[in-house]
């Protein structure tokens, strides 16, 4: 009984998704520079299975990713990089009140 325990136990171990195992900085800091490298090489098959390999999203990346202190898509303009570039466009409109009185929000700063 405790042997057949310990086979269910280790069973399960195994079948653990992927997102279950703790990365390291070291690890991040790599997927990060590889995101980074795919977007450059304007491969967009490439940059699509490596981030869903790892886990991220496009959204996720374009929003908070910054590859040589530019923004995911700056840098894939920089680098000529047009078919990865237009991947990451979001393209969001938004129309703003000129006329709004600002002050009616409350600004919160949290620290992180």
């Amino acid at each position: 009984m405790k042997a057949l325990a310990t086979t269910a136990i280790a069973a399960s171990l195994l079948m653990l998704p992927s997102a279950a195992i703790a990365f390291d900085k070291s690890t991040i800091e790599s997927l990060l520079v590889q995101a980074c490298k795919d977007v450059k090489s304007n491969k967009v098959l490439k940059l699509k299975t490596n981030l869903k390999t790892n886990h991220l999203t496009l959204p996720l990346i374009s929003e908070k990713l910054m590859c040589n202190g530019e923004s995911v898509y700056d840098f894939a303009m920089t680098h000529n990089a047009d078919k990865t570039a237009k991947l990451l466009r979001t393209g969001s409109v938004s129309i703003h009140d000129v006329a709004y009185n600002s002050s009616d929000k409350i600004w919160v700063w949290l620290d992180d």
